[in-house]
């Protein structure tokens, strides 16, 4: 039950009053996202009370500009509200869109109906690096990492509790604890089972069982670099016991859940990235091997779908969109860490994630933590376009 219908008029008012002069205090981004889901649940309550928008009104001659300014943006919203009812009452979503969004035969959702493809193997790699940059094919080529490529499917009502998946809600031993950041429990983005990931390139580097958890706060999730507090990631060896995770408080942003498939590859560095220009000091080779670097990348996905949807991975390289600056979330140079897992924007089929701005998250490991199989050490970095 809505425990605002409980409260009277005046003290539906008076909580409206504090959570609007509260706010200035506040500085995460996600927090104040709550507290302004807060206010407009009170201004919805209100509404619908005989007397409750006079009492809003009235507060137009309040002497605290604040006050005012946010009654009026309250008033507009409400306005705002009532046509768009009026409005969905009388039409209906576009044909083949369930919310007014994507229609569900757009382009990006095809690839998350299509099983992965395979990735260019080793011997194609040799051959082109070879054919490309004859003088520095050998030391290109002793950079090359293996990498397991993330490849988002449709949610599934039978799916395993611990199956690899991004989004939806998380499962976890009994008991655990939520982490949270700035008072917001951080938001859930994604689970790999390693049991799933078995007999794949690299997997060596990863137990053979067990359930890594991914989560980020709302901010650094979101781009926003000067309050954002980081991730968190979780590994627990046996999954038998897993249970869905409850969070502290409601989750105001549940990213669309899609259950993941693997595609085993091969990687090399990012063009931008301090080990290539080393290899490839002219501008004229840098050139030729960002061309192969892309079509390397893109190998196997169908040619009319231009959408950033395949960069998902475990291990590998990490794909460069500000180069290698991740002062803002690392604590440590970039050389000192090895990629665990790089997340780009994805589908489902017929919903669609992304971070920020439109970027990558990166969780990084030591070299050492790695090794030493630290998982809990992971850092969360973020680079957007």
């Amino acid at each position: 039950m809505n425990e605002l219908v409980k409260r009277s008029d005046a003290e539906l008012l008076q909580a409206w009053l504090d959570n609007v002069r509260n706010r200035a205090a506040i500085e995460h981004v996600g927090a104040l996202n709550r507290r302004m889901e807060d206010q407009v649940r009170i201004e919805r309550e209100l509404s619908g009370r005989a007397s409750g928008l006079d009492r809003l009104r009235a507060l137009l001659s309040d002497p605290d500009p604040e006050v005012v300014l946010s009654v009026e943006q309250a008033l507009r919203r409400l306005e705002a509200a009532a046509v768009e009812a009026e409005v969905r009452g009388h039409s209906a979503a576009p044909p083949g869109s369930a919310d007014g969004g994507a229609p569900n035969d757009h382009p990006m959702f095809r690839l998350a109906r299509q099983p992965p493809p395979p990735a260019m193997d080793v011997a194609d790699i040799a051959k082109r690096l070879i054919a490309a940059v004859p003088l520095e094919a050998a030391a290109l080529l002793r950079q090359l990492r293996p990498a397991i490529g993330l490849w988002p499917q449709a949610a599934r009502a039978d799916a395993r509790i611990d199956g690899s998946r991004l989004g939806g809600m998380p499962c976890a031993p009994p008991g655990w604890q939520w982490p949270v950041a700035a008072t917001e429990p951080m938001l859930f983005i994604g689970q790999i089972n390693c049991a799933d990931l078995r007999g794949l390139p690299g997997v060596e580097a990863l137990p053979s069982q067990g359930l890594l958890s991914c989560f980020g706060d709302h901010d650094t999730v979101m781009g926003c670099l000067l309050t954002g507090e980081g991730g968190a990631l979780y590994y627990w060896p046996e999954t038998d016991h897993l249970v869905p995770a409850e969070p502290p408080l409601e989750m105001l942003t549940v990213f669309p859940r899609a259950e993941l498939l693997f595609r085993p590859m091969w990687d090399l560095p990012d063009p931008d990235s301090s080990v290539i220009t080393a290899i490839l000091p002219d501008r004229s080779s840098q050139t030729i091997y960002k061309s192969f670097h892309r079509e390397m990348r893109q190998y196997g996905l169908p040619a009319e779908i231009d959408y950033p949807c395949n960069c998902s991975k475990l291990l590998g390289w990490p794909d460069l969109l500000q180069g290698e600056s991740f002062e803002f979330t690392l604590d440590q140079p970039c050389d000192q860490y090895r990629l665990l897992l790089q997340l780009d924007s994805y589908t489902n089929g017929s919903e669609a994630a992304g971070w920020g701005p439109g970027g990558y998250l990166y969780y990084f490991l030591t070299k050492h933590d790695l090794a030493e199989r630290r998982f809990e050490a992971a850092e969360l970095a973020i680079q957007f376009t």
